[in-house]
């Protein structure tokens, strides 16, 4: 005899995705065969590029059809950059560390923010960019900075000074010999949180004093948990080591930071180029 044998039941509806350019729904490499076996419910996964809003999710039946936005919760992830109803859908943000060492004579640490999945050719919402606040921790103490995307490029780099204390090294316990300074320097995190810009264009607003703010206890870390973005973290050093950089400032706007110890034909070297918060220079050419 033969063994007949019958895949589970499922339930045989067709879906389409709306409000996206293009759409893709994705299959598993080994699926599980009895996680739609059910005539009541189907689960599926699917993929949207550059859906300028919320998608719309139908889903049709012979002659019955259904549609219903897909919840903000399921399809954002942590950099989505603000409403709907402001700013484009598939528009993230992005950040980046300029300098992950940080050395007790120059105590400064700048992120750069910049908008990923713009349509370059829509120049529509760029005037009303939001704020962006960074905040760093240790122990119980914060030191935060900001600054506001704007420009063609949509980008700002925020600057936070980190406190003198935060570079010595950890407590002497007791009966204990003192530490050394850590390999990778005192860790501190950063994160950042999105706010609406005030009405003549600044970022100043709420408790945040201009440029750099430093709060002491737990308080202003309770009241911003729930809503701080991770950026990475920095490692804090009360010297330089052999890798020292030597500054070489160009004009007013740039500066240019180049390895202060000799280089031999063939060696890579890595030179970074940097401008000032208050710089107009929309565009310059290095040679």
């Amino acid at each position: 005899m033969h063994r007949l044998s019958s895949l589970p039941p499922y339930l045989p509806v067709s879906f389409h995705v709306l409000r996206a350019e293009t759409s893709f729904f994705l299959k598993e490499a080994n699926p599980d065969l009895m996680r739609n076996a059910s005539l009541q419910s189907r689960v599926e996964s699917f993929f949207t590029y550059k859906a300028r809003q919320p998608p719309v999710l139908n889903a049709s039946y012979g002659p019955y059809s259904a549609e219903k936005i897909v919840p903000l919760d399921l399809t954002l992830n942590p950099n989505f950059l603000g409403p709907t109803n402001k700013f484009p859908f598939d528009w993230r943000l992005k950040a980046y560390i300029l300098w992950d060492k940080v050395y007790l004579s120059r105590p400064k640490v700048q992120v750069l923010f910049h908008i990923v999945g713009r349509d370059w050719d829509d120049h529509r919402v760029t005037e009303n960019l939001p704020c962006l606040r960074v905040f760093a921790f240790r122990d119980t103490r914060e030191v935060r900075g900001s600054c506001r995307l704007g420009g063609v490029l949509g980008l700002c780099v925020a600057q936070l000074e980190m406190l003198p204390g935060w570079f010595s090294p950890p407590t002497i316990v007791s009966g204990r010999r003192r530490p050394m300074e850590q390999p990778e320097g005192n860790p501190v995190e950063l994160y950042y949180t999105i706010h609406s810009g005030g009405e003549r264009g600044d970022c100043t607003g709420g408790d945040t004093r201009k440029d750099n703010a430093i709060r002491q206890g737990k308080d202003g870390q309770e009241d911003r948990t729930s809503h701080l973005q991770k950026i990475g973290s920095i490692g804090l050093y009360r010297t330089q080591d052999s890798t020292q950089l030597s500054e070489l400032r160009l004009d007013g706007n740039v500066v240019i930071w180049l390895p202060s110890q000799p280089v031999k034909q063939g060696d890579i070297v890595t030179a970074s180029v940097t401008i000032s918060n208050n710089s107009t220079v929309d565009h310059f050419i290095l040679r």
